[in-house]
């Protein structure tokens, strides 16, 4: 049994990882500050983001700034309340509810640090809960013998009924705070609820002790739609499921097991059986998290044998939901070759829109001059669950570098 804390890889080539980030700056893997600020949408979220790109020179770096600048802006959310502007300060309390998660995000490690920065970044969120232009709840899904975290965002408006509902969660790196934007949100502009969700070894899920594993993941969508149909104002036969990254793997696997799904659409793919890419080659960053997530980071032998379970080449075979899949053609992280061979395997309709010479980050000309992904995500989502029909066959094209759509030619 392997006791040290954190991968062999990362133990060996660590130092490695600090020293890409003097030359290259904290993103020069992933574009890890647009995703975690670009939710705030005002201002001060590129000033933040310029700010941490020229003042972050190492991994422990993320955490001691995220920190500062998140008391910042509490400090001047205090400051607008204090002359009576709440709304205004719901704006800063927004921005520092995910400048506290992204100081979560180097810790792999349950310590009291880990606990203070989560609780910080709830309260915060939940000030700017407070005054948001829509209706924002928190919630706990009951799951096995305890219950995943999560805040439900309802369509600004009155509304007749129940809503239909998409469920969504993020990757590795992320939480459940960054799932939907503070203003103009896609999902919402659909008239769509949204639960966003720290599914298993995600985010605050951990430290409640619900770890991530194959198994887990299966019985995510039942658990949820059993707690919708409690409420009298979500629709669990009109539900969706979404998720990014790492997510796309987890959502998949949710659908695949989850009959009364309408639709599932994912993106940035991390889908490869067992991931051995981005555990066993890419950054050593990525695997240690994910020994956090499965609690397991002192036992690298027990978290090799979990992944091979990793597979969803079987449970594809069982997806009733159509499926749609977004991601770089060039993605370091997970070949598109395993896309479409899931695609190929998919017995309801799997549809693909890639986007030419992107990483897994998408970003570059054709993510650029192209159609933005999360409003592909949400367009396509939203028709599921209306009146519109299901079209009966798979559809694959490929976003070019000047922004035209193409056919795929898939094998």
């Amino acid at each position: 049994m392997t006791t040290a804390l954190r991968s062999q890889r990362w133990r060996d080539h660590g130092w490695l990882f600090d020293q890409q980030i003097k030359t290259a700056g904290i993103e020069f893997d992933q574009n890890r500050l647009a995703y975690s600020l670009g939710p705030v949408r005002d201002e001060s979220s590129a000033a933040d983001i310029a700010i941490l790109r020229s003042t972050t020179h190492s991994l422990a770096d993320l955490t001691s700034l995220s920190r500062f600048h998140a008391e910042r802006h509490e400090r001047l959310a205090e400051r607008l309340e204090d002359r009576g502007d709440a709304t205004s300060a719901g704006s800063h309390w927004f921005a520092a509810a995910q400048l506290w998660l992204l100081a979560a995000y180097p810790l792999w490690d349950t310590t009291p640090e880990l606990v203070e920065l989560h609780e910080r970044k709830t309260a915060a969120f939940a000030r700017w809960a407070s005054v948001a232009s829509h209706h924002v709840e928190r919630v706990d899904v009951p799951f096995g013998d305890g219950a995943l975290p999560g805040w439900l965002h309802l369509p600004a408006g009155d509304h007749d009924g129940r809503l239909p509902i998409a469920i969504a969660v993020s990757g590795m790196d992320g939480g459940k705070e960054s799932l939907v934007n503070r203003v103009g949100d896609e999902f919402l502009a659909h008239g769509m609820a949204v639960l966003a969700l720290d599914g298993p070894g995600q985010s605050e899920a951990v430290l409640r002790g619900i770890y991530t594993s194959p198994e887990a993941w299966t019985t995510v969508g039942d658990a949820v739609l059993a707690w919708a149909d409690t409420r009298a104002d979500l629709d669990g036969d009109r539900a969706v499921v979404t998720g990014v990254s790492f997510g796309s793997y987890f959502m998949t696997s949710v659908a695949a097991n989850t009959p009364r799904l309408r639709g599932c659409a994912v993106a940035l793919q991390c889908l490869e059986p067992a991931g051995r890419t981005i555990f066993d080659v890419a950054a050593p960053s990525y695997k240690s998290r994910h020994m956090w997530m499965a609690g397991l980071e002192r036992d690298e032998v027990a978290f090799d044998q979990l992944v091979t379970g990793y597979d969803l080449r079987d449970q594809i075979t069982q997806m009733s939901a159509p499926w749609f899949v977004l991601g770089g053609l060039d993605d370091e992280l997970c070949s598109s070759t395993w896309v479409y061979d899931l695609a190929s395997r998919c017995p309801a309709p799997a549809s693909t829109l890639m986007y030419e010479g992107c990483r897994h980050s998408l970003q570059g000309p054709a993510a650029a001059l192209g159609p933005f992904f999360r409003s592909e995500m949400a367009d396509w989502l939203a028709a599921r669950v209306s009146a519109r029909p299901v079209d009966a066959h798979s559809e694959h094209h490929v976003v070019t570098r000047s922004g035209h759509i193409v056919t795929a030619a898939t094998k």
